[in-house]
C-alpha cells in the first residue's frame, strides 16, 4: 500500500483521490481473502 500511496503522490492526486483509492485497494483486497474462506494464499 505505501509503494501506492507514493505512487499516488508522484502522479499528483489530491490527498482526498489518495486516500479513496487506497480505500478501495484495502476493501478490494480484504474481499480477496474473505473469498477464499481460509484457503492457503502462500505456499
Amino acid at each position: 500500500m505505501e509503494n501506492l500511496d507514493a505512487v499516488f503522490i508522484e502522479q499528483g492526486l489530491p490527498q482526498g483521490e489518495q486516500l479513496i483509492r487506497l480505500n478501495q485497494i484495502a476493501i478490494q483486497q480484504m474481499r480477496v481473502l474473505e473469498d477464499n474462506h481460509g484457503r492457503r494464499l502462500l505456499q
